[in-house]
């Protein structure tokens, strides 16, 4: 059995990325085009509204995990890094499935706050979403490129991308506090 090429494997973990990169914003800006399921039952509407709660969680777990994930390479705890990185993309991944799911059975619901805390509310939000978006190829090139060994490339583009994502983590959480009063259960 012959090993893999290292170029095909480079170019498909891009070519992976960058689907992934494209469709993940795609699928999330169609949702807002969606019509909400029709017709919940009440207790399940109740329950539908647990998922922001729990978004918020994944959002505030992968900030934890993405702050010890810097602690631990700059003491050089490689592979702890690695595993805090993987855990932080995994809750990622379940933070993006869960939003899909609660905005594919829900109407938005709309901020209610008045006067300087709605201009802050919607620039953290625009902020928010803006940098959701760009975080996509950035954290997964990041990775991959950590994975491969490609320890200078990833650190240039960490640089960037740490930062870039703890914001969201953390503002994704911020996002829920400054909107749940106005959720309907």
């Amino acid at each position: 059995m012959r090993a893999p090429d290292p170029k095909s494997s480079a170019r498909a973990v891009k070519r992976f990325v960058w689907i992934v990169s494209i469709a993940v914003p795609l699928i999330v800006a169609v949702l807002f085009t969606i019509p909400p399921a029709a017709d919940l039952a009440q207790g399940t509407l109740e329950k539908v509204y647990l998922l922001p709660r729990l978004n918020a969680i994944l959002n505030g777990c992968a900030f934890g995990c993405l702050a010890l994930s810097l602690w631990s390479i700059k003491k050089g705890e490689v592979a702890r890094h690695r595993a805090l990185n993987t855990a932080a993309l995994g809750l990622s991944a379940l933070f993006l499935i869960s939003y899909v799911t609660f905005h594919l059975l829900t109407e938005s619901t709309r901020f209610g706050g008045e006067g300087p805390i709605r201009t802050v509310y919607f620039i953290i939000l625009i902020s928010h979403i803006l940098l959701s978006a760009a975080i996509v190829p950035l954290a997964l090139f990041s990775y991959a490129r950590g994975l491969a060994g490609e320890i200078e490339r990833h650190r240039r583009l960490a640089r960037i991308t740490m930062p870039m994502w703890l914001y969201v983590t953390a503002t994704g959480v911020i996002v829920y506090l400054m909107i749940s009063p106005y959720y309907p259960y």
